[in-house]
């Protein structure tokens, strides 16, 4: 069997051929830091429930915003176990993912003290930006004045190169001159003119990675989120997305994270079609977990319809992660719902439906440039304006019952309207999703309604954590039931549980079998039972006898 460091030089053999690939495994090994040994257990399991926020998503007075936020988690602690914790780092651009310093927290924010603290009682996953840094980096003004290692590490090309095979997820510029002391020259950006791509071909590109990772794990970071890695190698002549360059610095990346720490994980974010994102999973060499891109925009639909019969075939039929993988499951993000994952599976007037609905809830849509037209890219809208809380809530538990880990945005889970102000301040449509707020406004804003679906979502995550039949891993099988009704049971044997929801607008019958316990309700259900809109059953008979049990101990 090959040895784990043979197998790294093996990888860095095949990305870095041109350079000394023995000196670079040391130095790899040097920024990386001294392994760790693993403090043992599962990778995943029913307790793992994650919860996505901005580092200053709330803010009291003079404290650092991650102190808030811990507290806010203290709050949640019953239903969460994991916090994504959006870029913390010096940003100038994009909430936090034009990154200025990977190694540093952003002095507004707190410090790496704030990251350790949270990490004592909640385990935190941060983000690896790994096709990009700021316009404002270091290496961008080394690279205007021919100074290493920046004039080595950015991405150029020439304005004359043939670059329409490029798949772009945005429609801005590609290439942004920029002056240097050898004349202009033309950076590659991806995303926006202040986010401008790094040259994966330079190993001190790897090198600052393995530095910002070793600093992560030292604060206890242990999930590993590779954003935008789908973009990271280019290669002129080819669509420059999913390389194999690139799936290649994803096996070496866990490697090199194996060889440190091997409780860390890898998530991939790649905002494409399903068989594209699972080609981050599919070999069991890469990631660990992938955002479930197509989930997100398919109960959209089923939410938005009131239909299930996109996302029931959907989730019977389409390719599930190998063993040892899974999906991190998600409805709402700190960005849109993705429209590139359903561009095969929904037709454009069911597209055409749901900006319909964007545009009545107030928000909007963003698109990317193909070779053909600009098409929609996400929708830009507060889940709680698109949805109301009541379906919010029915998305969030169909969301809490799949295969996979469970991901909430926190503006979601408090049920945050579009804040169409922070739209017209910045000029950018996913503004309206990425609300911030002091204490004082969450207490004021946050009542009513609001609290009790928050608590309610809460309550159910609660319950949720209790029931190996949510285990990540669990059996899944999908029901064949007749549309606005979608149901699939989790599990096998006494920890069997059968999910039925109520996509429609209105009631729907449904006949049970045989007796069984709403493990959310605490009633027992048999016969023939009217299920309201919204409704989501989470059916147990094994529940049901135990409960029948304690009847009878209780009477006699």
């Amino acid at each position: 069997m090959t040895s784990q460091k043979e197998r790294i030089r093996q990888r860095l053999r095949l990305l870095y051929s041109d350079f000394d690939v023995d000196a670079l495994l040391e130095r790899c090994m040097s920024a990386l830091g001294d392994p760790i040994a693993s403090a043992g257990g599962d990778r995943w399991s029913e307790n793992d429930v994650v919860l996505i926020a901005y580092p200053d998503q709330i803010s009291h007075h003079d404290q650092p915003p991650l102190a808030t936020l811990e507290s806010v988690l203290s709050e949640l602690d019953d239903a969460f176990s994991t916090i994504h914790i959006l870029p913390f780092f010096p940003s100038s651009s994009d909430d936090g993912f034009a990154v200025i310093d990977h190694c540093e927290v952003a002095e507004e924010f707190g410090g790496w003290r704030n990251i350790a603290s949270i990490s004592a009682n909640s385990r935190i996953m941060a983000d690896l930006v790994l096709n990009h840094v700021s316009a404002s980096h270091r290496w961008v003004e080394e690279f205007r004045n021919d100074i290493d290692p920046g004039c080595r590490c950015l991405l150029t090309a020439s304005p004359d190169t043939d670059l329409s095979a490029v798949v772009r997820p945005r429609t801005t510029e590609l290439l942004i001159p920029c002056e240097t002391t050898n004349g202009v020259k033309h950076l590659w950006c991806t995303f926006s003119s202040d986010q401008v791509d790094v040259n994966w071909a330079e190993p001190e590109v790897l090198l600052e990675t393995l530095r910002t990772l070793h600093r992560l794990l030292e604060a206890g970071v242990r999930w590993i989120r590779l954003d935008a890695v789908a973009y990271a190698h280019k290669r002129l002549g080819t669509t420059c997305v999913h390389l194999e360059e690139t799936h290649e610095l994803v096996r070496l990346l866990r490697d090199l994270l194996e060889w440190r720490c091997p409780d860390a994980l890898l998530i991939s974010e790649t905002n494409v079609p399903h068989a594209e994102n699972l080609s981050y999973l599919r070999d069991g060499k890469q990631a660990h977990l992938a955002y479930n891109f197509t989930l997100a925009p398919l109960l959209t639909h089923a939410l938005i319809t009131g239909s299930s019969e996109r996302i029931t075939p959907w989730l019977r039929e389409s390719e599930q992660p190998p063993e040892g993988t899974t999906f991190l499951n998600f409805l709402a993000s700190h960005d849109g719902i993705g429209v590139r994952p359903v561009e095969d599976l929904l037709d454009e007037s069911e597209i055409e439906t749901l900006i319909a609905a964007t545009e009545r809830a107030n928000g909007t849509w963003t698109g990317h440039t193909t070779p053909e037209r600009i098409r929609p890219y996400e929708f830009n809208v507060a889940p709680a304006s698109l949805f109301g809380l009541d379906r919010l809530l029915t998305g969030h538990t169909v969301l809490a019952s799949l295969q996979g880990v469970p991901a909430f945005y926190l503006p979601a889970v408090e049920g945050e309207p579009n804040d169409i102000k922070a739209v017209q301040d910045s000029g950018h449509a996913r503004a309206i999703n990425r609300p911030k707020r002091t204490l004082t406004d969450r207490s004021q804003s946050w009542t009513g309604p609001r609290r009790l679906a928050r608590e309610e979502l809460a309550r159910r995550l609660a319950i949720r954590r209790r029931l190996p039949a949510f285990h990540p891993d669990a059996d899944q099988i999908v029901l064949n039931l007749p549309s606005p009704l979608f149901g699939f049971v989790r599990g096998e044997g006494n920890d069997l549980v059968t999910v039925v929801t109520n996509f429609g607008f209105s009631k729907i019958p449904y006949r049970l079998s045989q007796p069984n316990l709403d493990l959310l309700t605490e009633q027992i259900l048999h016969g023939e039972i009217s299920l309201d809109p919204g409704t989501v059953l989470w059916l147990s008979t094994a529940d049901f006898n135990s409960a029948r049990q304690l009847e009878n101990c209780s009477s006699s």
